[in-house]
């Protein structure tokens, strides 16, 4: 409990500087935060959850054509939409956590935008570490998620990227797939229902996909699409439009 606190009053302590900072440079609190919406957010949101959502999809189509898993049933498509509200506030707190408040933060302080995704990245997977059965293999691969998400962010200093490759990957995981979720339980009622036959080195066993060499994997694949997509837009990793004007008078 005292380490949650710990957490909320870090958090809201970084997105305040942000905003404090920010705000001297004229720029709105729900920008400074990440949270500006127009059509290019719309368009951040479907390509984050397109990436994530084929890369998970090759996990499963490998895992299963390799005989790692069976699959024993799958559900109605109305099983896709049950406790969605879950799958999207999950990866929304994370995002606005890890991205919004302590990246965007590192962005300010560090004027470094490599030195930011990468501490941003390691706090990412380390986070993860307590989680139930996490080891090695599951912290490094946390850790390039997060290296991903810190990127779009980075590119974008918006939210709606990260969180949508952040979402498609949770909600491919577990509910449309039913692996294990980042060491949590599988799923109640996920839309397929499969059996993890192993070895755990491959599939991640009971921590999830994140844990195994074809998860592993899949996670570089990420990183390359969403390094990719930051590139074909023109958007510039190593200098944020809203850091620099922050930082240019001083």
């Amino acid at each position: 409990m005292f380490w949650k606190l710990l957490l909320v009053l870090g958090t809201a302590a970084l997105a305040a500087y942000r905003v404090r900072v920010l705000r001297q440079q004229k720029i709105p609190t729900a920008s400074a935060l990440g949270f500006a919406f127009d059509r290019r957010a719309l368009i951040d949101l479907g390509i984050g959850a397109a990436i994530t959502l084929v890369s998970m999809s090759m996990v499963f189509a490998a895992e299963y054509s390799a005989g790692l898993i069976s699959v024993m049933r799958v559900g109605p498509p109305s099983a896709l939409a049950n406790d969605i509200l879950t799958s999207i506030a999950v990866p929304l707190i994370e995002e606005f956590v890890f991205r919004c408040a302590v990246l965007g933060a590192l962005l300010l302080l560090t004027r470094n935008t490599a030195v930011a995704v990468a501490i941003s990245a390691l706090i990412f997977g380390v986070g993860h570490a307590l989680n139930a059965n996490a080891g090695f293999v599951s912290i490094i691969s946390t850790a390039l998620g997060g290296l991903a998400y810190s990127i779009a962010f980075a590119a974008s200093e918006r939210i709606w990227l990260p969180f949508g490759l952040h979402f498609g990957w949770n909600y491919a995981e577990g509910r449309l797939f039913g692996f294990h979720l980042s060491g949590g339980a599988i799923h109640p009622a996920p839309f397929v229902q499969q059996h993890d036959i192993g070895p755990t080195i491959l599939t991640g066993g009971e921590y999830g996909p994140e844990a195994g060499l074809v998860g592993l994997l899949a996670r570089l694949v990420v990183l390359a699409l969403i390094t990719a997509w930051v590139m074909s837009t023109k958007r510039r990793v190593d200098r944020t439009p809203m850091v620099l004007s922050a930082t240019s008078g001083e």
